[in-house]
């Protein structure tokens, strides 16, 4: 505290401090010069208008001379012992004084708007402005951040800057102007590795992360302060640090899977089963069946049955990875090495042709080739999709691959976007400060930006797209964070906070999981709501790894009560519906251009664009689903919008596109000349296959579809191309149906 009111009264200080200790030096000195006090290690002598004053170090330390400043002392410097009792002014602070207590000068403040009166000996009221005045200028009330205390404040009180203390884990949030909960570790008040003995002389704390935390010597050790480090118990500390009762358990504050057991009077560590976690209330270990308690060290890994796989620990939990194709995992070196027949065939059980989900990349998948799953990679832009089983445009951002922490500069220079939960959010810097792309920090902005990059008139609101529940406010031309009350949100449109009784904002951190009743459900935090979403057939939810595992009878029938082939909602997917299948709710697809319609309970034709997204790409706003315009200068190619996405397609055995019957057409009909070379050959027409005019398919126009020629029910079908009939077969499970000319469910089918 005396440190920051020197920062604050400055040079008109030294003068007073000269009025109230006089002179401890006669010689002339240069301003600042420093020296030792022969008679006090706790104090230095600082030159002030050409004269040396003594000035005091912070409690605990003392003067160093090789570094000139002044340094925890750990037993360098052993004060002059002082009377108990004893009061003298401190040359710091006027607003505070020096109380001997136990041998120990200690240092003291006297209550908001008093000063120490040094005649008198004692703090009084300050009526004549004795302590006021010297380099403060703010009003009752007024507050602001103390650089010396992030975990503190100072407030105005009779005009002087008073320091103040935020509540235990709480820290000074400089916008909202008041003491918050320290969830995120913000305020970091200490040195990496450095320790502090507690009262109990077997136990010590240890700055880990910016956080002290407790540790527990083992059994037999004790905590020696001089060295540091747990050292064998001669007697030091046995019997006279620790008060338990044999076989008496508490909870180890170093270990969640472990506990704190009374043994001879002393606390000892005792480890829980693996799997298992302390249960402060039963006082006992149980199954961590909800991952309360992960402990795995990052980097370790765990071979799976699968040889062709392993499981690594990230972040304090094991995640599954898959070696690449022709390698195996070799459990020895820990690494994946060439499968030289160690593995092939061994480890895995599929079916050429058959796909799943990689669980280590959304944005690819694996396929099984020779019996072995094979890693496979989806185009930029798409993710796997596990219900399609096939790869999408990823518009809502469901796959976003950046490294955590990672930031991205942004136009505006006092902006940036950091990468959190696997995309990237958008971050502004506070007032008077911009983005420092070199140093990625935000640095006060000595005119490297300012006016720059914003664009603002004073008192102007808009969304701050970090935080629903806040908003921006431009003050001196610049966009500063504002925080709406507790319970509210910014509403964009009324350019102001109002209550959210809807649930609009809230805040949970992104891709984090919580379980439904059904077991095969769960909920995922995405744009800061939980949203719900369905396992795959024969798949459950497993709370623990937080991931879709195959069904061995952990969850069939039990977490779900419904009848065969009864239907409803899937909350996941408009497109889609859950049928009871085995006792079982299951996620299944409509056919394409088609919802599920809640009122029917059945598919149908989404001709009002139910459930196509709301966001779309200009050019397809405004027009119907699967519309189709040319390419300009590219006589193959055309454009189609799918769900209000653009995608440009090719036509392919070198076709180009017909505008005016909106298909792949021959050259020659087309009419068209953008410097390629015309085809040729039998198989230039739009199935690449060659046959002769018959069937069903003569006087057609191309993309006629007929079901089979038996006319059973039946996966196979007929496109008409160039009055040539050619078959095709849907996939495996579908039929063909004829009245929305698509492959479909089988109880879709009516046949």
């Amino acid at each position: 505290m005396a440190q920051s009111r020197t920062k604050h009264y400055g040079v008109a200080l030294c003068l007073i401090i000269s009025l109230f200790m006089g002179s401890s030096s006669a010689v002339c000195c240069s301003e600042g010069d420093t020296k030792v006090d022969a008679d006090d290690c706790t104090k230095y002598l600082i030159c002030c208008h050409g004269e040396f004053v003594s000035k005091s170090c912070a409690s605990g330390s003392y003067w160093n001379s090789e570094l000139n400043i002044c340094v925890v002392d750990d037993g360098q410097c052993r004060p002059p012992t002082c009377v108990d009792g004893e009061i003298t002014p401190n040359p710091d602070d006027c607003a505070g004084y020096l109380e001997c207590v136990d041998g120990i000068i200690v240092i003291l403040t006297c209550p908001d708007g008093d000063y120490f009166n040094s005649t008198l000996n004692r703090c009084v009221e300050d009526t004549c402005g004795v302590c006021n005045g010297n380099g403060t200028t703010c009003t009752d009330g007024e507050l602001k951040v103390d650089p010396t205390n992030c975990a503190g404040y100072l407030a105005c009180s009779n005009g002087n800057w008073v320091s103040k203390q935020c509540a235990d884990g709480a820290y000074f949030n400089a916008i909202l102007e008041t003491c918050v909960q320290d969830d995120e570790g913000i305020c970091v008040n200490c040195k990496e590795g450095s320790t502090k003995p507690l009262a109990d002389c077997t136990m010590y704390e240890i700055c880990s992360g910016g956080k002290y935390v407790t540790k527990s010597c083992d059994s037999g050790y004790y905590w020696n302060s001089q060295s540091e480090v747990c050292d064998v118990d001669n007697g030091q500390c046995n019997g006279n640090g620790t008060t338990c009762t044999d076989g008496e358990l508490k909870v180890d504050p170093t270990n969640c899977a472990g506990y704190l057991a009374c043994s001879n009077g002393n606390w000892v560590s005792k480890q829980c089963a693996d799997g298992a976690y302390f249960n402060v209330t039963l006082e006992t270990c149980v199954q961590d069946d909800e991952g309360i308690c992960v402990n795995c060290k990052e980097g370790s890994t765990k071979p799976l049955a699968d040889c062709t796989m392993y499981e690594i620990c990230s972040g304090g939990k094991y995640v599954t990875k898959s070696c690449d194709s022709g390698y195996y995992w070799n459990s020895q070196s820990e690494v994946c090495d060439v499968d030289n027949g160690q593995c092939n065939g061994n480890g895995t059980t599929c079916t050429d042709g058959e796909l799943k989900v990689d669980p280590t990349n959304c944005a690819g998948y694996l396929a099984c080739s020779n019996g072995n799953w094979v890693s496979k990679q989806c185009a930029d832009g798409a993710y796997f999709n596990a219900t399609l089983e096939t790869c999408v445009q990823d518009d809502e951002g469901i796959c976003v691959n950046c490294k955590e922490g990672s930031t991205k500069p942004l136009a505006d220079c006092t902006m940036y976007e950091i990468c959190s939960g696997g995309k990237y959010v958008t971050k502004s810097c506070d007032s008077g400060y911009y983005w420092n792309s070199q140093s990625e920090v935000c640095d006060v902005d000595n005119g490297q930006c300012n006016g720059n990059g914003t664009t603002c008139t004073d008192g102007e609101l808009k969304v701050d797209p970090t935080n629903c529940a806040g908003y921006l406010a431009c003050s001196n031309g610049n966009w500063v964070s504002k925080q709406c009350a507790d319970g509210a949100y910014f509403n964009a449109t009324l350019e102001t906070c109002v209550q959210d009784d809807e649930g609009i904002c809230v805040n949970c951190k992104e891709g984090s999981t919580k379980p439904l009743a059904d077991c095969t459900m769960y909920e995922i935090c995405s744009g800061g709501k939980y949203v719900t979403k369905s396992c795959d057939s024969g798949y459950y939810w497993n709370s623990q790894s937080e991931v879709c595992d195959v069904d061995n009878g952990q969850c069939n029938g039990n977490g779900t009560t419904c009848t065969e082939n009864e239907v409803k909602v899937n909350p996941a997917d408009c497109a889609g519906y859950l049928q009871c299948i085995n006792g079982v709710f299951v996620a299944r697809k409509c056919s394409a251009t088609q919802f599920f319609n809640t009122t029917l309970k059945e598919c149908e034709v989404d001709t009002e664009n139910v459930c196509i997204p709301k966001t779309c790409d200009p050019d397809c706003c405004d027009v119907p689903n699967n519309s189709i315009w040319p390419v300009e200068k590219n006589c193959s190619a055309f454009y189609q919008c799918v769900n209000g996405n653009k995608y440009e397609q090719r036509c392919s055995n070198n076709l180009q596109y017909n505008s005016i019957i909106e298909q792949c057409d021959y050259p020659e009909n087309v009419q068209c000349d953008d410097g390629s070379a015309p085809p040729s050959g039998p198989i230039a027409g739009p199935s690449g296959t060659y046959c002769e005019s018959h069937g069903r398919c003569v006087g057609q126009r191309d993309g006629t579809m007929f079901a089979d020629a038996s006319g059973d029910c039946s996966s196979n079908y007929v496109v008409c191309q160039c009055e040539c009939e050619v078959n095709f077969t849907c996939s495996s499970g579908l039929l063909f149906n004829l009245q929305v000319k698509s492959c479909d469910w089988p109880d879709n089918v009516k046949c």
